[in-house]
């Protein structure tokens, strides 16, 4: 079942998040009007073009199909990242650690990024970015949705962001379950990572490192020592997934938004292994998974796009 009590927190930070978006970007819009465009009545301006913006009946048709499917979408996705343990217990954490530090020249990855975790400061900002995430991640979709113009560009992002989740975040998980790095020892596979929590801790005397809070809950669900779990799941990174996903849907709207986003997936990576969620072959894969997806759905609009969707 759904863990409601999850849901019911993202949705309360989620709120926040656009209430101060909102007004960030409604007092920077007026502003704009009244110093820089010099307007006579800067507030009527403002209202009007906000009632032109929501009042246009092909963005709010676009914004109710494209918000609802996302919705239904992404709880469906909940509900199966959250059994992914139960269907398939964990048993690929030491291949993946293994073949990590194949590919790394004998060192497990974090270890190269030894210069980072040791930064309190530095590990604090890495978190920051890795929960801003979450509200990149909702930007986007939204901003996706309530795209006035039915393009091909919208329907690309969409299926691929869907797909992604399906094939990476449910398929793909279940054939590779793995719990990743934050929890190895837990699982009783060794202390290969107990130096990476342990600077993690040490970090979260000095400045608090929001990870370890919820890794720890996502232990307590996962073992049933508090009610209800999101999932844990680390094969392959959807953090990383949906950050080259973003990188790539922006790009074609704007290449200043575009190398933005694909700074911020390099951040996203970066995080992902220095704050233990994942192995770097995680990272990489979901990287992959991204681009091919958003290959084969720029392939298939192009090819089979309906009539009218420019």
């Amino acid at each position: 079942m759904p863990d409601f009590g999850v849901l019911k927190e993202y949705a309360q930070y989620l709120f926040m998040a656009f209430w101060i978006c909102g007004c960030v970007f409604a007092l920077g819009s007026f502003f704009h009007l009244a110093l820089i465009k010099r307007d006579t009545e800067p507030l009527g301006a403002f209202l009007k073009s906000l009632g032109s913006f929501f009042g246009d009946a092909e963005r709010t048709t676009n914004s109710l199909n494209g918000l609802a499917a996302s919705i239904a979408f992404m709880s469906a996705v909940g509900v199966l990242k959250g059994a992914i343990a139960i269907l398939s217990p964990f048993a690929w954490d030491k291949a993946l650690a293994h073949a990590d530090r194949v590919l790394h020249f004998g060192r497990a990855p974090d270890e190269w990024l030894w210069f980072i975790v040791q930064s309190p400061l530095a590990m604090r900002l890495l978190n920051f970015a890795y929960n801003f995430w979450f509200i990149a991640l909702i930007a986007t979709v939204f901003t996706a949705c309530i795209t006035r113009s039915d393009t091909k560009l919208r329907h690309q992002f969409l299926m691929s962001f869907m797909l992604a989740w399906t094939l990476g975040g449910f398929f793909l998980a279940m054939g590779l379950s793995s719990a990743g790095p934050c929890y190895f020892e837990r699982l009783g596979l060794g202390t290969d990572f107990r130096p990476l929590m342990q600077a993690l801790a040490a970090d979260d005397r000095i400045y608090p490192i929001w990870a370890l809070g919820t890794q720890d809950m996502l232990w307590g669900g996962y073992t049933g020592a508090t009610s209800g779990s999101i999932g844990i799941s680390a094969f392959p990174s959807m953090h990383v997934a949906m950050a080259v996903l973003f990188a790539l849907y922006a790009m074609r709207r704007s290449r200043l938004a575009g190398m933005l986003m694909w700074a911020f997936a390099g951040i996203i990576m970066i995080g992902s292994v220095a704050l233990g969620w994942h192995y770097a072959l995680d990272g990489y894969a979901g990287a992959l998974l991204s681009v091919m997806i958003w290959k084969a759905c720029g392939y298939f609009m192009s090819r089979f796009a309906p009539e009218g969707v420019a």
